[in-house]
């Protein structure tokens, strides 16, 4: 076989900015060290972060004793390790307490959460139990004060009846898919050996169907009555005996504390060394319950340049014949991109002097075509396609052959076609933080004037950009990353109901 030299270049790791400016690579160092970004002090937050409990007597009662451990420090799993870094409590590392309002708690009730299970049909079953949850967090939107996070701590009765159609995780061996069955032998392996890895790569849990659809019906209907939630279940609040969890106590405090802070309009941290006026936009697909298989529907998150979140649900997409790939029509791509340029001068009071759109499919001519138009008075463009196409590269033989390649590592394949690991070797663990070989995105077209590497250096900054945790980084950039769960959260929006844009509800 012969061998094959590509161009390539290394893109270094993206700095985040947190408290008085000061700035560094690692978020949780950053903000243990640094305290939380207050940008324009517009997003400060009050010096107690008032939350609400909905749950049954046991689960309110776990998750009270869970918020309470996490007002203190909570020993990391490996002292010695950046990757499982102790948790300091939430008023040191945020400036303010955790406060459960009394007033705020609302209890299921054995008979209810009984009359609930009881019920034959599935899909009545998940719908009842989210309608049980979404009339409570009606009676807490009248309260006052009101709740500024409220934590749906769900029963593990309901999560075992409304997870999936027969009972129980995985019961029948037969429903399980060679995809699910790696994972669950990676997670069993992990949970044997007590290895070094902290998190899966892709988020590979997200394809167990635990309790998906009735999570996004609390979720929708919750933003539907404007109350920002926390979905947890029983496990969440109880201690982790060594090699009994995914995750050790400390990082699931990270990742809890973190994410109730920016659902309370706190602001954790914001990009550093990003362009002021850019809006990044990310255009994904989904699918729709409500329509006929193979129909999408479009869904556009958008971030300003310090990291501020929006969602817009776009219009029904069509598919192409040739390669199956959605897309939308001239007048629906128009429409679409006039809508972000709307709700980004709404937010920033200012159209944006830079345009970066990622997407997760190639652009057809007249998509192209129509966003040039919607977007004529912004001066500059980017148009990008971002997919995962399964290719990777190895290391050469040497003293670290078996870890992969460095984050940050690009490699060019073709004209306007990189391979991009976001995920890898990370110098400052010294250690592949992953559980098995990552998967690199892949830039597969750039229509605009900026640089390659600018183009990289932004995907890879809005990889530290995800506030539903504290890990160093994701594989995709924040606009795409969690588009399709976004986008099935807003198909149980109402017609016609105007679904809101702020991103904190939608995680």
């Amino acid at each position: 076989m012969t061998a094959t030299d590509f161009e390539s270049i290394f893109i270094d790791e993206p700095l985040v900015t947190f408290g008085e400016g000061k700035q560094y690579i690692d978020p949780k160092w950053g903000l243990k060290a640094y305290g939380p970004c207050l940008y324009n002090n517009r997003h400060a937050i009050a010096s107690a972060l008032r939350i609400g409990i909905i749950g049954s007597k046991e689960t309110i009662s776990l998750a009270e004793q869970w918020i309470s451990r996490c007002q203190g420090e909570i020993a990391g799993k490996n002292e010695d390790s950046l990757l499982f870094q102790s948790f300091p409590g939430f008023t040191k590392l945020f400036g303010c307490e955790l406060k459960v309002l009394s007033e705020c708690i609302e209890v299921l009730s054995g008979s209810e959460i009984e009359q609930v299970i009881k019920i034959p049909d599935f899909h009545k079953r998940v719908g009842s139990a989210a309608k049980l949850f979404v009339n409570k967090l009606n009676n807490l939107r009248q309260r006052e004060p009101r709740p500024h996070v409220v934590i749906c701590a769900i029963p593990q009765t309901i999560i075992n009846t409304c997870g999936r159609k027969k009972r129980g995780f995985f019961e029948d061996e037969d429903e399980v898919t060679p995809q699910e069955k790696e994972i669950i032998e990676m997670l069993e392996d992990y949970r044997r050996t007590d290895k070094e890895p902290t998190y899966l790569e892709d988020n590979v849990l997200d394809i167990i169907p635990e309790a998906s659809d009735l999570r996004r019906i609390i979720k929708a209907q919750a933003m539907c009555l404007g109350i920002p939630t926390q979905l947890a279940k029983p496990t969440t609040f109880k201690n982790s005996p060594k090699g009994a969890s995914l995750q050790d106590d400390a990082t699931r405090a990270w990742n809890f504390c973190v994410a109730l802070y920016y659902k309370a309009e706190g602001y954790p941290w914001k990009l550093a060394h990003m362009k002021e006026g850019t809006c990044y936009v990310g255009i994904a697909f989904y699918k729709d319950p409500g329509l006929p298989t193979r129909v999408r529907t479009s869904v556009a998150q958008v971030f300003t340049h310090t990291g501020e979140g929006l969602v817009l649900n776009g219009g029904r997409a069509l598919i192409d014949e040739h390669n199956k790939s959605p897309y939308l029509s001239k007048e629906t791509a128009f429409k679409l991109m006039s809508n972000i340029l709307e709700v980004y001068k709404n937010q920033m009071h200012v159209l944006p002097t830079r345009l970066v759109v990622h997407k997760s499919s190639r652009y057809r001519p007249e998509e192209l075509a129509a966003f040039n138009e919607a977007a004529k008075d912004v001066g500059l463009k980017d148009f990008i396609t971002v997919l995962t196409r399964g290719i990777r590269f190895m290391r050469q033989k040497g003293a670290l052959t078996k870890y992969p390649p460095l984050r940050g590592t690009a490699i060019k394949i073709a004209t306007d076609d990189w391979v991009f690991f976001t995920k890898g070797w990370i110098p400052y663990f010294e250690t592949y933080p992953g559980l098995r070989v990552p998967t690199p995105i892949e830039v597969v077209e750039h229509h605009g004037d900026s640089p390659m590497k600018m183009i990289l250096e932004e995907i890879l900054a809005l990889t530290k950009m995800n506030w539903n945790s504290a890990d160093f980084c994701i594989r995709e950039p924040i606009t795409l990353a969690y588009s399709r769960e976004v986008g099935k959260i807003l198909a149980y929006v109402p017609e016609e109901v105007k679904a809101r844009p702020e991103y904190l509800y939608y995680m």
